[in-house]
């Protein structure tokens, strides 16, 4: 098992986005068969966005298990829907001290560390998605609140969701 380290994420990352055409949707269509309550979780959270915040979401996911099996040097077993219900659960929880904050605090607060590890692999993962720079104003706020929202839900469920720079062993 390799550790989820900002190399492993990069190196996913790069390999993913140098995938010749037709690839990673072949790809990611194996993905969603395989984790189906993945997928319909992905899909309940995003239902009431645009299809391309929808697509982005699905994306996101399946990088998340890129990195993953990319560690794990294999396919990542079926997540139990009860795992993901339970993180839900969690992440609702913890959610609900921010009851009616400003998205844009929500989003510096939790890109800026506070309750969550720092460097965190959800932030890590949205910053490469946004292009380096996921507070700009360019972005959608109650997207990006939502994507990582679903990340840190899915990671949560996973038990991981915390990388450090240039660390290395095993999680």
């Amino acid at each position: 098992m390799r550790a989820i380290d900002q190399l492993l994420v990069d190196e996913v990352w790069r390999e993913m986005t140098s995938y010749p055409p037709g690839r990673q949707e072949n790809e990611a269509r194996e993905f969603l068969e395989r984790q189906p309550h993945v997928a319909t979780f992905c899909q309940v959270v995003t239902t009431e966005f645009d299809p391309t915040v929808q697509k982005a979401a699905l994306g996101l996911t399946f990088l998340l298990f890129k990195i993953l099996e990319a560690s794990l040097g294999g396919p990542f077993p079926p997540v139990a829907e009860h795992r993901i219900r339970e993180a839900y659960e969690t992440t609702t929880e913890w959610l609900e001290q921010w009851e009616g904050a400003d998205p844009r605090i929500f989003l510096r607060h939790v890109q800026g560390g506070g309750a969550l590890p720092q460097p965190n692999l959800i932030q890590y993962l949205l910053a490469a998605f946004y292009g380096g720079d996921p507070a700009s104003v360019d972005y959608d706020q109650e997207v990006k609140a939502s994507l990582f929202l679903l990340l840190k839900t899915l990671a949560d469920a996973l038990d991981i969701g915390e990388v450090e720079p240039g660390e290395r062993g095993q999680r």
